[in-house]
């Protein structure tokens, strides 16, 4: 999902194709459970819709993803290489049951549907990841819409400045770019636009919400948030 969410434009890395960085200009709360991550939006049919590929040869979405069951205005959305699932829902508490298929839902591949060489392609080329390293992704997709009640940091969901700092103007761009690799112990980061880079390396080590064991180091060049032997490069 970070993989997806964080590659865009001319300097994104190659899953940005999967289109998922649109899912920033929606206001989403992401709700983290276990084995499963709850998108919580007004428009949910809209996200699981671009979370998952349509039947065809262009991987639009995670490599892999597939619809679940449905119920009302939630969907579930299962990852068949790791058995992850998502679920998009307009539900404030996030619930999600029911085993309904409106037919709205009928146009996704259903969890009977096998991958097809090109996500297998897709999901073979990906870079390995160490454990710690994984944290750190998740931890930016799950915080992608926090912010803190003393006003130190907020990211916004990717598309704006809850704080409303006045030299936030600068920070607006019509078309953002991002870039998010590496593979190991070792990841990138750097893009145009919203949120501030000190936001999100704040975000990922407040004391309250932040990663358990992580800390941030600041060097000339970049925001350095640091889980274990795993590093993530934030660029300033």
């Amino acid at each position: 999902m970070a993989l997806g969410l964080f590659n865009r434009g001319s300097i994104g890395a190659p899953p940005g194709k999967w289109d998922l960085s649109t899912l920033t200009w929606y206001t989403i709360t992401v709700s983290p459970r276990w084995n499963q991550l709850v998108f919580i939006t007004n428009a949910p049919d809209n996200v699981m819709e671009r979370i998952v590929p349509k039947a065809d040869t262009r991987v639009i979405g995670i490599p892999g993803m597939r619809l679940l069951r449905s119920h009302g205005r939630t969907y579930v959305a299962r990852h068949v290489p790791t058995g992850a699932e998502i679920v998009t829902t307009s539900r404030s508490d996030g619930a999600s049951r029911g085993v309904h298929y409106p037919p709205s839902a009928r146009s996704l591949p259903m969890s009977d549907v096998p991958m097809n060489r090109e996500e297998e392609r897709l999901v073979s080329d990906l870079p390995s990841m160490a454990r710690n390293a994984r944290r750190l992704l998740a931890g930016l997709v799950t915080r992608m819409s926090t912010a803190d009640p003393r006003k130190r940091w907020a990211t916004g969901n990717w598309y704006w400045d809850p704080l409303e700092r006045p030299e936030s103007e600068s920070r607006r761009v019509e078309w953002p770019e991002r870039r998010l690799w590496g593979s190991g112990c070792e990841w990138d980061m750097e893009w145009t636009g919203f949120p501030y880079p000190i936001d999100v390396a704040l975000s990922l080590t407040d004391p309250a919400i932040g990663l358990r064991g992580s800390r941030l180091r600041e060097n000339r060049r970049s925001y350095e948030v640091i889980l274990g032997s795993s590093v993530l490069r934030i660029k300033k």
